[in-house]
């Protein structure tokens, strides 16, 4: 795994940033072919890789390329082009790392490393003066909840004398502030809501890249973290899993109820990500095997699917200046191809047969369903509610009155095409291997 993570790091000096996207794809294709022959590719105790890491690095890598690809503007206009494909490809290490490491403190580091090239991308290309204030809203809601969890680590390791995540299968611990400990720093990545309100900002100022990255990929490192951490503290669990299945399902209906009143379309999509992370920490939270296969598919589905609509937000902007729902209007009669992209990647987020959220979410309403008969209507609820915010964004963004201003609408270019194409392909053709392997 490391000399995959040095080549491309090694790349960085040796290729031009065109042909880089071209050896992050050959390194993707290697990965997937050794990994699908062996998982467990440990170079040294620290690195391995298992089914889950194998997943959340391949969505890595696609992700971080689909995001170079739609960051050419940045090359085109020479906005500190070499910094931005710099920081991207360190960013990328750093999720490698994070995602194939079996040590908890090295995944504690490699998780709070990653903080800091998403910061400077928010700061260094965000759009607005307030992007500022996100970048730090970011930084400072994410730190405060890290500390705990270091403190945590730390008194695991004195406990155990290891903290590889072998021994958490092994030995349980029960303790509230160690439950706790441990927890809150994955829940405000995730984010839960009541933690969330550093995710709207940030989203909302951040470049298309950092969008991308962010929905698709870091949001994940706080489930990921959660799956790992979860067999040390289950028996704390049962105790509190009323509480955040609460928690949960509660927020997210509160998220699905702020997106229906959104102006802004990226602000609109961003709190889509709290409502359907939500989920995941309800399915987490379950501690059963459906449970837990609903919440990673519904990740790894999601990462694909937020990062293209994140993507189409990108691009409406780039030509109007502007993703203001009450200015964007009548789309359909000037860009009809965008439009196309629009109703697919709604339909997707909104659990549509035969996108793999939907098997997700179905995993999810049969383990809530055993658990307690009334929290699987509020799973409902959340289906329901997903298929209004998004029939929402659909309709105000492509019909209604054209506006003069909508003349400027341009319809997408091969370029944009090619990267709708790639979210859109896996997102569907992964439902198969996501349910063989968790069913």
């Amino acid at each position: 795994m490391l000399k995959y993570v040095l080549f491309s790091l090694l790349s960085l000096t040796l290729f031009s940033e065109w042909n880089l996207m071209l050896v992050l794809t050959m390194v993707t294709t290697f990965i997937w072919m050794n990994s699908m022959s062996n998982f467990n590719l440990g170079l040294i105790d620290f690195f391995q890789v298992d089914t889950l890491s194998f997943l959340m690095i391949s969505l890595s890598m696609w992700v971080v390329i689909l995001m170079l690809i739609m960051s050419f503007y940045i090359k085109n206009l020479n906005n500190f082009s070499s910094s931005f494909f710099c920081l991207s490809l360190f960013m990328l290490a750093f999720l490698i790392l994070s995602f194939s490491t079996s040590n908890a403190l090295l995944f504690y580091i490699m998780f709070e490393a990653t903080l800091v090239p998403i910061f400077l991308l928010i700061m260094g290309w965000g759009y607005q003066p307030e992007r500022v204030t996100a970048s730090y809203f970011l930084l400072f809601y994410t730190l405060s909840a890290s500390l705990p969890l270091l403190l945590s680590i730390l008194f695991v390791e004195n406990i155990f004398f290891s903290l590889d995540f072998i021994i958490f299968n092994i030995f349980e611990e029960s303790s509230f502030f160690l439950f706790w400990g441990l927890i809150l720093a994955f829940l405000v990545k995730l984010p839960v809501y009541l933690g969330h309100l550093w995710l709207p900002k940030a989203h909302v100022e951040a470049p298309v890249a950092g969008s991308m990255i962010l929905a698709g990929v870091l949001l994940k490192l706080g489930g990921y973290g959660l799956i790992r951490i979860v067999p040390l503290i289950q028996e704390s669990l049962k105790l509190f899993s009323p509480i955040l299945v609460s928690i949960g399902l509660m927020g997210g209906v509160m998220a699905s109820f702020i997106c229906i009143r959104q102006t802004d379309c990226k602000s609109l999509v961003a709190y889509s990500s709290v409502a359907h992370m939500a989920l995941v920490i309800v399915g987490l939270s379950m501690n059963s095997f459906l449970g837990w296969a609903g919440a990673i598919i519904i990740m790894v589905a999601h990462g694909l699917c937020s990062s293209g609509l994140f993507a189409l937000v990108g691009m409406v902007y780039e030509r109007m200046g502007t993703r203001n729902l009450v200015l964007l209007r009548s789309m359909i009669v000037s860009a009809p191809l965008l439009t196309m992209w629009w109703f697919l990647f709604s339909v997707s987020n909104m659990a549509a047969p035969p996108t793999p959220s939907l098997a997700g979410e179905i995993y999810i309403f049969i383990s809530t369903l055993s658990w307690m008969g009334f929290s699987c209507l509020l799973v409902g609820a959340l289906s329901f509610l997903a298929g209004v915010y998004n029939l929402y964004l659909f309709i105000s963004t492509q019909h209604g009155n054209k506006l003069s201003s909508m003349s400027l609408m341009q319809d997408a270019s091969m370029r944009e095409h090619w990267v709708l194409l790639f979210h859109l392909v896996p997102f569907l053709l992964i439902m198969p291997l996501l349910i063989n392997s968790y069913s």
